[in-house]
Protein backbone atom coordinates (compact mmCIF):
# COMPACT_ATOMS: atom_id res chain seq x y z
CA UNK A 1 0.00 0.00 0.00
CA UNK A 2 2.74 2.73 1.27
CA UNK A 3 4.37 1.70 -2.57
CA UNK A 4 1.32 2.62 -3.85
CA UNK A 5 0.87 6.09 -2.69
CA UNK A 6 4.66 6.74 -3.63
CA UNK A 7 4.25 5.68 -7.01
CA UNK A 8 1.13 7.83 -7.15
CA UNK A 9 2.70 10.98 -5.80
CA UNK A 10 6.14 10.15 -7.79
CA UNK A 11 3.67 10.23 -11.00
CA UNK A 12 1.40 13.23 -10.11
CA UNK A 13 4.34 14.78 -9.64
CA UNK A 14 5.84 14.20 -13.16
CA UNK A 15 2.35 15.32 -14.71
CA UNK A 16 2.27 18.14 -12.90
CA UNK A 17 5.56 19.25 -13.74
CA UNK A 18 5.44 18.30 -17.06
CA UNK A 19 2.55 20.96 -18.34
CA UNK A 20 4.52 23.77 -16.60
CA UNK A 21 6.65 26.17 -19.08
CA UNK A 22 9.87 26.76 -19.38
CA UNK A 23 11.19 30.80 -19.63
CA UNK A 24 13.60 31.53 -22.71
CA UNK A 25 15.95 34.21 -23.66
CA UNK A 26 16.22 36.53 -26.25
CA UNK A 27 19.43 34.48 -27.70
CA UNK A 28 17.32 30.98 -27.48
CA UNK A 29 14.38 31.84 -28.13
CA UNK A 30 13.27 31.82 -32.30
CA UNK A 31 12.12 35.23 -34.05
CA UNK A 32 8.33 35.27 -34.42
CA UNK A 33 8.00 35.08 -38.55
CA UNK A 34 7.25 37.54 -40.90
CA UNK A 35 3.56 35.92 -41.96
CA UNK A 36 2.48 35.95 -38.22
CA UNK A 37 3.84 39.37 -38.00
CA UNK A 38 0.23 42.07 -39.24
CA UNK A 39 1.57 45.81 -38.32
CA UNK A 40 4.86 45.85 -39.78
CA UNK A 41 5.54 49.30 -38.58
CA UNK A 42 6.65 48.19 -35.29
CA UNK A 43 9.13 46.41 -36.51
CA UNK A 44 12.79 46.97 -37.53
CA UNK A 45 14.86 49.82 -35.76
CA UNK A 46 12.63 52.87 -34.01
CA UNK A 47 11.27 55.28 -36.05
CA UNK A 48 11.84 58.19 -33.96
CA UNK A 49 13.74 59.34 -31.16
CA UNK A 50 10.67 59.12 -29.02
CA UNK A 51 9.86 55.15 -29.40
CA UNK A 52 9.85 52.56 -26.55
CA UNK A 53 11.27 49.18 -27.31
CA UNK A 54 8.96 46.22 -26.13
CA UNK A 55 10.26 42.71 -26.27
CA UNK A 56 8.11 39.80 -25.94
CA UNK A 57 9.15 36.37 -24.85
CA UNK A 58 6.72 33.16 -25.22
CA UNK A 59 7.78 30.41 -22.70
CA UNK A 60 8.47 26.85 -24.33
CA UNK A 61 7.32 23.37 -22.94
CA UNK A 62 3.86 21.53 -23.51
CA UNK A 63 1.50 24.02 -21.86
CA UNK A 64 0.01 25.66 -24.26
CA UNK A 65 1.92 24.31 -27.04
CA UNK A 66 -0.78 23.55 -29.74
CA UNK A 67 -1.69 27.46 -29.82
CA UNK A 68 -0.62 30.78 -31.18
CA UNK A 69 -0.92 33.89 -28.94
CA UNK A 70 -2.22 37.01 -30.34
CA UNK A 71 -0.82 40.55 -28.96
CA UNK A 72 -2.55 43.44 -29.63
CA UNK A 73 -1.19 47.21 -28.93
CA UNK A 74 -3.58 49.77 -28.37
CA UNK A 75 -6.67 47.41 -30.14
CA UNK A 76 -4.31 46.92 -32.84
CA UNK A 77 -3.26 43.43 -33.77
CA UNK A 78 0.56 43.17 -34.05
CA UNK A 79 1.85 39.56 -34.11
CA UNK A 80 0.64 36.46 -32.80
CA UNK A 81 3.50 34.10 -30.75
CA UNK A 82 3.82 30.52 -30.48
CA UNK A 83 5.96 28.65 -27.94
CA UNK A 84 9.52 29.21 -27.83
CA UNK A 85 9.66 32.34 -29.91
CA UNK A 86 10.56 36.17 -29.04
CA UNK A 87 9.95 39.35 -31.16
CA UNK A 88 10.94 42.77 -30.31
CA UNK A 89 8.72 45.91 -31.23
CA UNK A 90 8.48 50.00 -30.86
CA UNK A 91 5.97 51.91 -29.61
CA UNK A 92 5.38 55.47 -28.84
CA UNK A 93 6.37 56.12 -25.55
CA UNK A 94 3.57 57.02 -22.95
CA UNK A 95 0.56 54.77 -21.63
CA UNK A 96 0.04 51.74 -24.01
CA UNK A 97 -2.53 48.76 -23.49
CA UNK A 98 -1.27 45.23 -24.07
CA UNK A 99 -3.77 42.40 -24.75
CA UNK A 100 -2.79 39.12 -25.60
CA UNK A 101 -5.36 36.90 -26.77
CA UNK A 102 -5.06 33.06 -27.48
CA UNK A 103 -5.60 32.91 -31.24
CA UNK A 104 -6.03 29.95 -33.13
CA UNK A 105 -5.55 26.44 -32.53
CA UNK A 106 -6.31 24.16 -29.43
CA UNK A 107 -6.48 26.19 -26.55
CA UNK A 108 -9.61 27.84 -24.66
CA UNK A 109 -10.82 31.36 -25.60
CA UNK A 110 -8.12 33.28 -22.88
CA UNK A 111 -7.74 37.12 -23.10
CA UNK A 112 -5.70 39.54 -21.24
CA UNK A 113 -5.05 42.74 -20.77
CA UNK A 114 -2.32 45.16 -19.31
CA UNK A 115 -1.50 49.03 -19.03
CA UNK A 116 1.71 50.31 -19.06
CA UNK A 117 3.53 53.85 -19.02
CA UNK A 118 6.48 53.57 -21.12
CA UNK A 119 9.00 56.58 -21.42
CA UNK A 120 10.24 57.29 -24.83
CA UNK A 121 14.02 55.45 -25.31
CA UNK A 122 13.01 52.96 -22.73
CA UNK A 123 13.12 49.34 -22.92
CA UNK A 124 10.01 46.85 -21.29
CA UNK A 125 10.69 43.56 -21.23
CA UNK A 126 7.71 41.04 -21.13
CA UNK A 127 7.01 37.09 -20.54
CA UNK A 128 4.39 35.13 -21.96
CA UNK A 129 3.15 32.19 -20.11
CA UNK A 130 0.18 29.48 -19.94
CA UNK A 131 0.66 27.58 -16.69
CA UNK A 132 -0.96 24.04 -15.95
CA UNK A 133 -3.74 26.26 -14.23
CA UNK A 134 -4.69 27.37 -17.66
CA UNK A 135 -4.79 31.34 -16.53
CA UNK A 136 -2.95 33.42 -19.74
CA UNK A 137 -0.13 35.69 -18.19
CA UNK A 138 1.88 38.64 -19.43
CA UNK A 139 4.44 39.34 -16.86
CA UNK A 140 6.53 42.05 -16.75
CA UNK A 141 10.50 40.92 -16.25
CA UNK A 142 12.62 43.95 -17.18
Amino acid sequence: MKVQRKFIGIAVALLVSACSTTPVTQQSAARVPTDRIYQTSYIGAASVASDATVVFLRDSGFSGSGCSHDLYVDNMKVFAIRQGEQITIHVPAGQRVFRLETGGGLCPNISMSQETIIAAGARQVYRILLPSDGSLRLTRIE
